[in-house]
């Protein structure tokens, strides 16, 4: 971890942090409105890929599909979802999707490119498959999966707590080079400080959903990345970034925008 990124921690975790989430919102919207076409596909793209080879490897692993009529066929349904080659399938498709995750992550990525005048490219969706940041962004995914499920199962409330708090655990891997393990505990950290604003956070982002679900689910496309872009900027405003460099520049795409941003 290095000593920028220790010393706003720190500095956060002594003096806490006020935000503005409708400004956070809107300046989402600018940086969206702008990347729209390179966002939503960052969104849709790894759903794609997997509904591919998840199709392909249907051709050959039978994973149940069973409609429930009468309480007789729950225990028809969880014999055949504990048969192994239907628990082999869908822990396949569970990896598929975590190695899948660097593409939606990008999101986070293309926000900033926007954000610091440079304009984001289809190569961007995949920059993190050549950054050295796959492993971490694959294991955080497994990780949050996981632990949003024993967290919830336990009760509800520790599985909203854990939500809340691990909104900065892909931006302190993206932004940050902290290791899984620290990007939880950092997040952790920093967002419990301020658990209230953190909290009123995911509620506006909640609302965002259901708009975007009310709107025949095409707008999703719209509030999913959205989201992804306000955690870039609630990030951003919370923990900042040293200088004016990051990861894109050290792959050597240094575009300037064409524009009066």
């Amino acid at each position: 971890m290095d000593n920028f990124i220790l010393n706003r921690i720190e500095e956060v975790k002594k003096n806490s942090f006020n935000i503005n989430i409708g400004d956070i919102f809107s300046r989402a919207w600018d940086i969206f409105s702008a990347t729209a076409f390179y966002v939503i596909l960052g969104l849709i793209l790894p759903s794609i890929i997997a509904w591919v080879i998840n199709f392909i490897l249907g051709l050959f692993i039978s994973i149940p599909s069973f409609v429930v009529t009468d309480t007789d066929d729950f225990s028809n349904l969880s014999a055949q979802i504990l048969t192994p080659i239907a628990l082999f399938g869908m822990g396949l498709s569970f990896f598929i999707n975590a190695a899948l995750a660097p593409i939606t992550v990008s999101i986070l990525t293309i926000a900033k490119k926007y954000d610091e005048h440079r304009n984001p490219d289809f190569n961007d969706l995949f920059i993190h498959y050549k950054d050295g940041k796959f492993g971490s962004i694959f294991l955080a995914y497994i990780a949050i999966q996981i632990i949003t499920v024993i967290a919830t199962a336990f009760c509800v409330i520790p599985g909203v707590i854990f939500l809340v708090t691990s909104l900065f655990i892909f931006p302190f891997i993206v932004f940050s080079n902290l290791s899984v393990s620290e990007a939880i505990k950092s997040s952790f950290s920093v967002l419990w400080k301020n658990f209230g604003q953190s909290f009123l956070f995911c509620l506006a982002s909640i609302g965002i959903f259901i708009i975007g679900g009310l709107a025949c689910l095409v707008g999703l496309l719209v509030a999913i990345p959205l989201v992804y872009i306000g955690i870039y900027v609630f990030y951003k405003d919370v923990i900042g970034f040293e200088g004016n460099s990051n990861e894109i520049d050290q792959l050597g795409n240094t575009n300037d925008y064409q524009s009066n941003y």
